[in-house]
């Protein structure tokens, strides 16, 4: 385990040392307050446009009108554009988790030490995923700040944060088993980019198979096992598949690692 925390001590430092992690902090949050404020603004335009239709009386008592829902007008879109900036900004974190290694040389070194490729691969997967916790955390600001002054559930809020969190945990896997395979970080980074956007939504495949098929390609969706978060909806079936994802690729890195060792 302390040869685990020596590789986690030493990628965090790296990260917070490079100019990327800030920049990928800063994205995040000014894109996820542009696009809650975005649909917020849409949100009241429509709540101020029923002012004045037969709903005026429902608003004036306190109550919003069935026709609008705010966690499926602001939250949920708010939440799947976050989603995609995510699917496009994780792998340009991942690209370089071994591939920088590989152009500097410093892997031969690491390859030296006494760590198992267990041990480098679970520091290196450990030390994204505690990144990326800073990453989701900065998500969640603009919708806090909400809550706290809006008295909005924060159930669906929090259900969120923790589908992001998964989410980002599986594309990162995907992105550093791409960085253990790779051959440059530019290589890497889109490889990830390209396999998480295939897996993302295989509806439009639907119309070719059967419903065997289906069924397979509907699980196999990002976005199925993403769409109960934002309802407030955590389902262990998802909580599974996000897990296998990572599990899987960190078997595929340390097969790569085994193997660059023998070459």
């Amino acid at each position: 385990m302390r040869a685990v925390l020596t590789v986690l001590r030493k990628e965090l430092t790296g990260l917070f040392a490079s100019p990327i992690a800030y920049l990928a902090l800063t994205a995040m949050a000014l894109s996820m307050s542009l696009f809650f404020l975005d649909n917020l603004k849409a949100f009241n335009t429509q709540l101020m446009l029923l002012q004045t239709q037969t709903a005026f009386d429902q608003i004036r008592a306190g109550t919003i009108p069935p026709g609008l829902n705010l966690f499926q007008q602001v939250l949920l879109p708010t939440v799947t554009d976050t989603a995609l900036v995510l699917l496009a900004l994780i792998p340009l974190i991942t690209m370089g988790m071994f591939c920088e290694e590989r152009a500097r040389r410093t892997d031969e070194l690491l390859m030296t030490l006494p760590l198992s490729h267990t041990q480098i691969a679970a520091g290196k997967f450990l030390a994204t995923f505690v990144f990326l916790l800073a990453v989701v955390a900065v998500t969640a600001l603009m919708p806090a700040i909400a809550a706290v002054h809006t008295g909005l559930d924060t159930g669906p809020i929090l259900a969120s944060v923790v589908g992001l969190l998964f989410l980002s945990f599986a594309v990162a896997s995907i992105g550093l088993v791409c960085s253990a395979l790779a051959s440059n970080q530019l290589v890497a980074a889109l490889s990830a980019y390209a396999i998480s956007m295939a897996i993302l939504d295989f509806s439009w495949m639907m119309e070719f198979t059967g419903n065997a098929v289906d069924r397979v390609l509907h699980y196999l969706s990002l976005m199925t096992h993403m769409a109960g978060f934002p309802r407030g909806v955590i389902a262990l079936s998802d909580i599974v598949y996000f897990m296998g994802l990572c599990v899987g690729a960190f078997l595929l890195t340390r097969v790569s690692l085994a193997l660059e060792r023998i070459h």
